[in-house]
């Protein structure tokens, strides 16, 4: 009786053995993918771990000898073994440090437009402008492609200028003539031919009498002056204004002017005249007043003559003028 007793008690505790055996394994093959995981991510964790420490000893026992070049190339191939760098095949994201931003048009560029004349060698500012909103962000590549018939001279942010080369002349020239009694203005007839009707080009007329100039100036409008540009248009009739009322006052003044005899107007009413200015000053002076050279040397002329050349003579009368001219050239 009792040994059926032991026996029956080692059935229960061999079934209780069994079953937990039985259940270990079965949570085991459940749970075997998550315990695998974990302890990938444990020693994954280790050796990020063990790599940080060794790159930071790394780093700690040569900071002070970084920069020679045989330690810099140890630790750059230690650090490199335990981080390789990331291709940009395999990260779209990374970003080269060398790249250089592109310099190109903003709203603030200003665009400055040239026209070169290759005939007469001149350079003109056409205008100068805010970009369209087709040129903003353009490149200097592109800008090349879209405009091939200007040179681009120069590109930045701040201003851009673009040449156009064209085989002609400037049409910025005019010619200042008689018209009439008084003087004209015309816009270039040169290359018109020659049956033209002048009026057809005239832009101004100057209420200056051509007859009151004197005949050196009446010669050059016979024949047209031309000048270049509004500034130098300005400059030329402003000079002939000056002239016709100089010689209303009919009086001229000879004088010795480098060597040779000069013909000025009466420069002695100029507020900046003085009978002691200096050589310098009066000779800047003299430029201004000056009418007509004349080829004659005075160092062959008596010394009295040469002496009232020297401090000027006046005279009252172009007729008065012709004939000292004739009497000292003769």
């Amino acid at each position: 009786m009792r040994s059926k007793k032991i026996f029956v008690i080692a059935s229960v505790i061999c079934i209780i053995a069994i079953s937990i055996i039985a259940v270990n394994r079965f949570y085991g093959y459940i749970f075997k993918d998550d315990i695998t995981d974990k302890q990938d991510d444990e020693i994954v964790l280790d050796n990020n771990i063990e790599k940080d420490n060794i790159k930071n000893k790394v780093l700690e026992d040569n900071s002070e000898n970084l920069i020679s070049g045989d330690n810099y190339l140890d630790i750059k191939e230690k650090i490199t073994d335990i981080e390789p760098i990331a291709s940009s095949k395999n990260n779209e994201d990374v970003i080269s440090v060398d790249t250089v931003k592109e310099p190109k048009i903003m709203s603030s560029t200003r665009i400055e437009y040239q026209n070169y004349y290759t005939l007469d060698d001149k350079l003109e500012i056409e205008k100068e402008i805010e970009p369209p909103y087709y040129m903003i962000n353009l490149t200097r590549e592109q800008m090349e492609e879209f405009y091939p018939e200007f040179q681009l001279i120069a590109f930045s942010p701040e201003k851009v200028i673009l040449r156009r080369i064209i085989e002609d002349r400037s049409d910025k020239y005019y010619i200042i003539k008689r018209h009439n009694t008084n003087i004209g203005v015309f816009h270039d007839y040169r290359d018109k031919g020659e049956d033209i009707e002048l009026d057809e080009y005239l832009r101004d007329t100057i209420d200056i009498p051509v007859n009151d100039l004197v005949w050196e100036e009446q010669e050059k409008l016979n024949n047209g002056i031309i000048v270049y540009g509004e500034e130098e248009l300005s400059q030329n009739l402003k000079k002939l204004w000056q002239l016709y009322r100089l010689n209303q006052s009919g009086k001229y003044i000879l004088k010795e002017y480098n060597g040779v005899m000069g013909v000025f107007y009466d420069y002695k009413k100029d507020e900046k005249y003085s009978s002691d200015l200096k050589q310098d000053r009066l000779n800047d002076l003299l430029k201004d007043y000056l009418r007509k050279v004349i080829e004659t040397p005075v160092s062959g002329l008596e010394e009295e003559l040469m002496n009232k050349l020297k401090e000027g003579i006046t005279v009252n009368s172009e007729v008065e003028l012709i004939r000292l001219l004739e009497n000292y050239t003769s």
